[in-house]
């Protein structure tokens, strides 16, 4: 059965789905040749292009002889395209993203149908001034494309593989494994286990059991990343000032306690989001999964704008939900429009655009947080509210 939405965005998308695709899709285009003729027209200055063309141009093994908190399968892409000068990495890495962002419009299209695909379209284009010039947009991709597979079209094997991919190379879709448990696709699971253990080694084997520390430990960073909910609250209530540490602006000292704690609640968010899923009809790959990676971002002591995008196919699917998953759907849409405001905020050079940081960060938070308690107290709809999306 398929139940048409309503009092959300999804509605005007089936008014002129054709021209809607066609203005998403030359958005992107306009962007990604924006980008290209920036980077050839001025200095690149985007931090992360910086920082990955100085770990491909720099002499030794990564992990070993450096260290470097990326993990290991987007350091395998980091040499292949860094290492000949950060205009030519920054080109590179804007037609990866771009490709990215079409294949998991794809997926979302292939394992849900147009108007989610539209939808997901719709919902990145305020991100679109940064997400050009970072990797995150491939695990976006390969998660979709997991979900899709085993939730959609139960492709199992497949499935696994898109999946445990997309956790090795960017650790945030682990949030969205415990799908596989509660739904028992116990070979998706194997699947996705066996990528993990194979590109485990290969990293262990390449760059020595140093690694993975690096990689949790951001590169032993010792304060909270501003765009945190900690940070934030620091740096509004003027207790320390920003500096760069680690590739990321900082602020104060995150204890090892307060960071143990933090984990500690991410853990027992995560049981309750994947034990209430096991129970109900809804479509985990909706409010299920966009709760799951909403908790990464609040628990978490980095955050960055363009994390914001790995709520994108989430909240997409959750638009076709029921009213409690297009409710967070819709604060999950309030979020994604803070994060693109601030990248905007960042790159201006007015004496207020620090102010204006700190107050849009908070306000990205504050919804991140009322998602959570929103879907918190969401109670389990009947069997008979069951939706199955058709395209």
């Amino acid at each position: 059965m398929t139940r048409e939405t309503h009092g959300s965005i999804a509605g005007p998308l089936r008014l002129a789905p054709t021209v809607v695709f066609v203005a998403l899709v030359a958005i992107r285009m306009a962007i990604l040749g924006h980008t290209v003729s920036e980077v050839t027209s001025q200095p690149v200055t985007d931090v992360y292009v910086l920082r990955i063309e100085q770990i491909a141009s720099s002499p030794g093994t990564p992990y070993r002889d450096f260290p470097v908190e990326y993990m290991f399968a987007e350091n395998v892409v980091i040499q292949l395209i860094g290492g000949s000068g950060a205009e030519a990495t920054a080109i590179r890495l804007a037609f990866i993203a771009s490709a990215a962002d079409l294949a998991a419009a794809a997926g979302m299209w292939w394992g849900w149908g147009r108007r989610p695909a539209a939808l997901y379209l719709l919902l990145g284009v305020p991100l679109l001034s940064f997400l050009y010039q970072r990797f995150d947009l491939v695990s976006v991709a390969l998660a979709t494309w997991g979900v899709a597979l085993v939730a959609r079209r139960k492709d199992d094997m497949g499935g696994g593989v898109a999946l445990g991919s997309a956790v090795m190379l960017k650790l945030w879709p682990l949030a969205v494994a415990p799908m596989l448990v509660v739904s028992r696709r116990w070979r998706a699971l194997a699947a996705a286990g066996a990528v993990c253990l194979v590109v485990l080694l290969a990293w262990l084997l390449v760059g020595g059991p140093k690694g993975p520390i690096q990689v949790l430990s951001f590169r032993g960073a010792r304060g909270w990343s501003v765009e945190s909910i900690e940070g934030n609250l620091l740096w509004l209530t003027s207790r320390g000032t920003p500096s760069l540490e680690q590739g990321a602006m900082r602020i104060g000292e995150a204890a090892t306690w307060a960071k143990g704690l933090l984990f500690l609640g991410l853990l027992a968010y995560e049981v309750m989001v994947w034990h209430r899923a096991g129970g109900e009809a809804r479509d985990p790959a909706g409010g299920a999964c966009l709760a799951a990676v909403t908790a990464v971002l609040v628990f978490s002591p980095l955050v960055s704008e363009q994390y914001a995008a790995w709520l994108l196919p989430w909240t997409a699917v959750a638009f076709e939900g029921d009213g409690d998953e297009r409710t967070v759907a819709t604060i999950a849409a309030v979020a994604i429009v803070a994060a693109g405001l601030l990248g905007l905020f960042y790159l201006m050079p007015f004496g207020w655009a620090p102010a204006a940081q700190r107050w849009t960060i908070l306000g990205r938070n504050v919804s991140l947080v009322a998602l959570l308690i929103v879907w918190y107290r969401a109670g389990s709809p009947d069997a008979s509210r069951h939706i199955v999306v058709s395209g």
